[in-house]
């Protein structure tokens, strides 16, 4: 269905590719307000959805599509290219998303991926996720934000990374399981 809502996350969507180029092309100021406006448009197009009763099963499997291109394309971009976040931080946000979309597809299998819903670990997990992206590009752009500040946030997105890819674990085990 075509609504204002799932237009604002196609439009995300388009933005993934042009954030990755400003980056990869070293346009910092670009590359941060690229994402700047994807993230809000993230929080619009959720609101306008859940206001306007407008939420559709496009919208619901676009949206964390959209939201993961553009994280997991800046983790990737910020370690490989740019070598501002460590190896280490990026190997543990993408093997969660990973996770997560083979978990999502084994419920789908068994006719049980209705049930399953974003949990607030989970919420949590990618505010903090964009969060960490947003710290670098201002730190690259700005350098107001010291090192030690965001390994303090690599480590705490790393913890509650970990602790959300347990707990959707857990959660699609009890599914399963039929608890």
């Amino acid at each position: 269905m075509i609504n204002v809502p799932n237009l604002i996350t196609v439009f995300r969507v388009f933005l993934v590719p042009v954030f990755i180029m400003a980056v990869f092309y070293g346009r910092f100021k670009l590359a941060l307000f690229v994402f700047l406006l994807a993230s809000v448009s993230d929080a619009l197009d959720g609101f306008l959805a859940r206001r306007l009763k407008q939420v559709t099963s496009i919208g619901v499997i676009l949206d964390p599509i959209a939201d993961k291109a553009l994280i997991d394309s800046g983790y990737i971009l910020f370690t490989f290219v740019e070598k501002l976040i460590p190896v280490w931080l990026t190997v543990i946000v993408i093997s969660r998303d990973l996770l997560i979309i083979f978990g999502g597809w084994l419920l789908s299998v068994f006719g049980k991926i209705e049930r399953i819903r974003p949990s607030f670990l989970g919420k949590l997990t990618a505010f903090l996720q964009f969060v960490t992206i947003l710290a670098v590009l201002i730190r690259v752009n700005y350098g107001i934000i010291g090192v030690g500040e965001l390994y303090f946030l690599f480590y705490l997105t790393a913890f509650l990374t970990i602790a959300s890819a347990i707990h959707y674990t857990y959660r699609g085990i009890r599914e399963l399981s039929g608890e």
